[in-house]
């Protein structure tokens, strides 16, 4: 039995950027955190849930626009030109340079030929979704096969037994086992609160111009991003626009409509955009949109089981929780059948949690830590030398354990 406040898809699961992408470019945190072979072990995972998405819809007719093409990180400064090469660096340590290789200007340009691009990396790993339809269809293929949903049923207590009670306005719902798949909103679970912080994050929609596409050659459908930390993110879609997320957002505790009706977020995203493509001039821009992400302190998510082994949970995906969240759907099956398998050995499960202040810190400090972030990446891109104070704030995190900021 599913209870879900929203309808299926209407949070993060339906309203992302439409990224299914491997954790290759993670492998500097991967290995820090677990190892080069526990971290290839997870990259590997990874790939298989981003193949097995394709698989899925292909078997059940999900016509979710999936499509693997490869993900191009485009450097916009000297720096980001490093952390490609570092990138690809790591990759070939560890045993997998195919994975990820570092591009020219010119190689970047010949996928997409934006002014504001240099060199870059490309990872092969890789695919676009609709991730509206693909919450849908997952919803259709679950109720084919017997599950009951409840949409638009709040939970407003779980008592967690066993076994456990979860209470709605509704009724009640006992179970021998529950799966806490929540994302940003486990900030106001009591158990979860503090594994993550949650920011937000914006997504503006062009008009189709599949004919302007065409003239930058961006036509095979690869994922892209900027190198910078408050992440610019963009794709094609299946009739021909753009849609490019990121560049601003909130950072707070609780889960409200500032996440949701931020304006200055969507025009810092439609700024970003204008800079990126400035052939794009006459193409208007459609729709705008956002929300709640779950940023972990080791920028990777985590799965596991609470004590005594009966609520199970998946979050801190970051921003990156397509292809994710179908590895923690895998390995919560496993958890809670008891299955000895591959994925519940994999090193973030069930591992010791790094935490985040309590509040009120959490809250303020990401906050203040977000702002300086964004106002760093904005001076180097411009060229410029960030504020000293603006620097030491945003790298803050990093110098307190966190693998976060630049």
């Amino acid at each position: 039995m599913i209870l879900e406040q929203d309808i299926c898809g209407g949070g993060p699961s339906g309203r992302n950027g439409g990224f299914a992408s491997g954790w290759w470019d993670e492998l500097h945190g991967l290995v820090h955190l677990y190892g080069a072979e526990g971290a290839v072990r997870a990259s590997r995972e990874i790939s298989a849930s981003i193949d097995g998405i394709g698989l899925f819809c292909d078997r059940h007719g999900v016509d979710a626009w999936f499509k693997k093409a490869g993900y191009v990180f485009a450097a916009t400064s000297t720096r980001h030109e490093e952390l490609c090469a570092e990138m690809a660096a790591i990759a070939a340590e560890v045993g997998a340079p195919e994975e990820m290789r570092a591009l020219t200007a010119a190689e970047v340009k010949q996928r997409c030929a934006s002014p504001a691009f240099r060199g870059g990396a490309f990872m092969r790993d890789g695919a676009s979704v609709q991730p509206a339809l693909l919450a849908r269809g997952l919803r259709r293929v679950v109720l084919e096969r017997g599950a009951r949903i409840h949409e638009g049923t709040e939970v407003t207590r779980l008592d967690e037994g066993p076994p456990a009670v979860a209470v709605t306005p509704q009724g009640i719902v006992r179970a021998r086992h529950v799966v806490l798949a929540v994302n940003a909103w486990a900030t106001g679970w009591r158990r979860l609160g503090r594994l993550i912080a949650a920011w937000s994050s914006y997504i503006v929609m062009t008009a189709p111009a599949p004919e302007k596409l065409a003239a930058i050659g961006w036509t095979g459908g690869e994922l892209i991003t900027d190198l910078r930390t408050s992440l610019r993110y963009f794709r094609t879609t299946k009739d021909g626009r753009i849609a490019f997320g990121g560049g601003g957002g909130r950072a707070r505790s609780r889960i409200d409509e500032s996440f949701t009706n931020d304006k200055r977020a969507v025009i810092e995203a439609a700024e970003g955009f204008r800079r990126f493509f400035p052939g794009f001039a006459d193409v208007p821009l459609e729709d705008g949109w956002g929300g709640p992400i779950d940023v972990s302190p080791t920028h990777l998510p985590a799965f596991g089981s609470l004590s005594p082994g009966h609520i199970h949970y998946a979050l801190g995906y970051t921003g990156n929780g397509v292809a994710p969240s179908h590895l923690a759907g895998r390995v919560i099956a496993d958890l809670v059948t008891g299955s000895d398998s591959d994925v519940v050995r994999l090193p973030m499960v069930n591992a010791k949690a790094q935490k985040f202040p309590p509040e009120p810190l959490r809250s303020m400090g990401a906050a203040v830590v977000r702002r300086a972030i964004i106002e760093y990446d904005t001076a180097e891109e411009q060229g410029m030398r960030p504020r000293p104070l603006t620097s030491a704030i945003a790298k803050l995190p990093r110098r307190l354990g966190y693998l976060l900021g630049p």
